[in-house]
């Protein structure tokens, strides 16, 4: 949490700074994409993204509207409009701080919050595991397929261990790898094949709950190569303008499921998945 105060602080410098900048465009615009890397940081934070898991409901819809702003500031940056940037950005920003106001208060993430995201990231694997594992039955395909199921059964197996030893960060990270690595070999194996999961849902309220997490999985992914990297340059403001257009359409689906129509809401939370996928295609992941 005393990483997401101090760029609450650098905010509040580059807020200044802004102020400062007078009428040089190439200036503001500067500090403008300083400011929206600081926001963009706060709002896309570990704490941040664990909110929907947490015991506020408030807090996550503060994420979330932080998030909804940040995307406007984007598309206002890329059009020039440095002066709705700057707005968006001063209420994205309002919005975060005070979903870290929040956040602290609660004293951080609960052990409760960080077991569910690792519970939907377990399911995750599990899915794209036995895909995988059904791959043994091609001749050409076994002893790689074998190989990586080792891979995926280690890394999940680690992140069991550390689990059972409250150390929750570092499982989910471990099974957030073991979900990357299943997701590409997949890919990257059935290269050029239709990719079909075996999934069984009893009702579209059902399916609808397991496409948010594989969207949930996804960002993370998404996060995890930004992380390493795989976004620089120019290349940045195509992920997000997918990442964008991705939670677009969740929130729309998650209009859709409030009114209690699952199967529209289904059919929007795939194509905000498509979204994600379309992200790390651009960074160099193989994904369906």
């Amino acid at each position: 949490m005393r990483n997401v105060l101090a760029l609450v602080i650098l905010l509040a410098m580059a807020g200044a700074a802004f102020s400062q900048a007078g009428s040089d465009d190439e200036q503001r615009r500067r500090l403008i994409e300083q400011k929206f890397r600081l926001v963009e940081m706060l709002v896309n934070s570990p704490a941040a993204k664990s909110s929907a898991y947490g015991r506020d409901a408030e807090t996550p819809m503060l994420v979330e509207k932080g998030k909804g702003l940040l995307d406007d500031a984007r598309k206002a940056i890329d059009e020039g409009r440095l002066d709705d940037a700057a707005s968006a950005l001063d209420a994205a920003l309002k919005s975060a701080s005070s979903a870290s106001r929040r956040l602290s208060s609660e004293g951080g993430l609960s052990d409760s919050a960080q077991r569910k995201q690792l519970a939907d990231m377990t399911e995750q694997v599990r899915t794209y595991r036995a895909a995988v594992d059904d791959l043994r039955r091609d001749p050409k395909l076994e002893q790689e397929a074998i190989r990586v199921l080792g891979e995926i059964d280690r890394l999940a197996a680690e992140g069991n261990k550390l689990a059972g030893a409250d150390r929750l960060g570092e499982a989910n990270r471990h099974m957030a790898d073991a979900y990357k690595l299943a997701v590409q070999e997949l890919s990257r194996l059935r290269a050029g094949q239709e990719v079909v999961l075996s999934l069984n849902f009893e009702t579209p309220a059902e399916e609808y709950a397991y496409e948010q997490k594989r969207f949930g999985s996804n960002q993370i992914m998404v996060d995890m190569m930004i992380g390493e990297g795989r976004a620089e340059g120019g290349k940045r403001q195509l992920v997000d303008r997918f990442v964008g257009e991705g939670r677009r359409l969740k929130l729309e689906a998650e209009s859709e499921a409030d009114a209690g129509k699952y199967k529209e809401a289904v059919t929007l939370m795939e194509e905000a998945t498509k979204q994600l996928n379309r992200a790390l295609q651009s960074m160099g992941v193989p994904v369906f």
